[in-house]
């Protein structure tokens, strides 16, 4: 059973990878007997991870047809960040009293390395660095539902870059996001449940950012 799991997950993070860098791009359909071929794997951990990136909302499921690249458009994304806002700032205020000294302290240290992978231009480095930033608090909030429902929906965002219009502004939108982040721990460290929560709702994950996780239509 562990090596029948490990296959499905190795197909995951296959295709996963192959989002992440161009290879696939929105509105693709995937080819299961490809993806075998590719692999040299059997075809059923090939449905089962096609299945479960659907499920986390990387693909659409189309009926007799197959898997396809799902597409975020400007309007969907926008929904998504309101939701993911408010899911987001009431996690965060939620877990207030449960955070630790040694939490905080891990926060401010990945904000310090985001800073440093900024100014290398380490995008990938980033975008994993503010994941953990994130997990810090989400790991101390009580609430199991809520916090499942969130990783949910933030994976609809499989990329692990941003797409500009203006690349020059790439890295300016990203410091200020970080900022965010700086502006999220100091409210933990005051202890503004409220506040927090409006802050990460209404700022950090307000949807004029949105545009910047609309895959291009090809």
């Amino acid at each position: 059973m562990p090596d029948y799991l490990s296959l499905k997950d190795h197909v995951y993070r296959y295709i996963s990878d192959r989002i992440n860098s161009g290879t696939l791009h929105s509105g693709d359909k995937l080819n299961e007997l490809q993806v075998c071929e590719e692999l040299k794997i059997s075809r059923t951990p090939v449905r089962e991870a096609l299945v479960q990136l659907a499920s986390d909302g990387y693909l659409d499921f189309l009926p007799r047809r197959g898997f396809r690249v799902k597409e975020l458009d400007i309007t969907r994304v926008r929904e998504l960040y309101e939701v993911i806002g408010t899911l987001d700032g009431r996690a965060a205020a939620l877990c207030m009293d449960r955070m630790r000294e040694s939490d905080l302290t891990r926060m401010e240290t990945l904000a310090r390395e985001m800073d440093a992978a900024i100014e290398a231009e380490q995008g990938d480095r980033y975008y994993e660095l503010q994941i953990a930033f994130h997990d810090v608090y989400l790991d101390r909030c009580e609430n199991s539902e809520l916090v499942a429902l969130l990783q949910r929906l933030k994976k609809s965002f499989i990329r692990k870059y941003y797409l500009f219009e203006n690349p020059g502004n790439e890295w300016e939108v990203i410091r200020e996001t970080n900022r965010e982040h700086y502006e999220m721990l100091r409210l933990f460290r005051a202890r503004g449940a409220d506040e927090l929560e409006r802050y990460v709702r209404d700022v950090h994950w307000n949807p004029k950012n949105a545009k910047f996780d609309v895959f291009p239509l090809d």
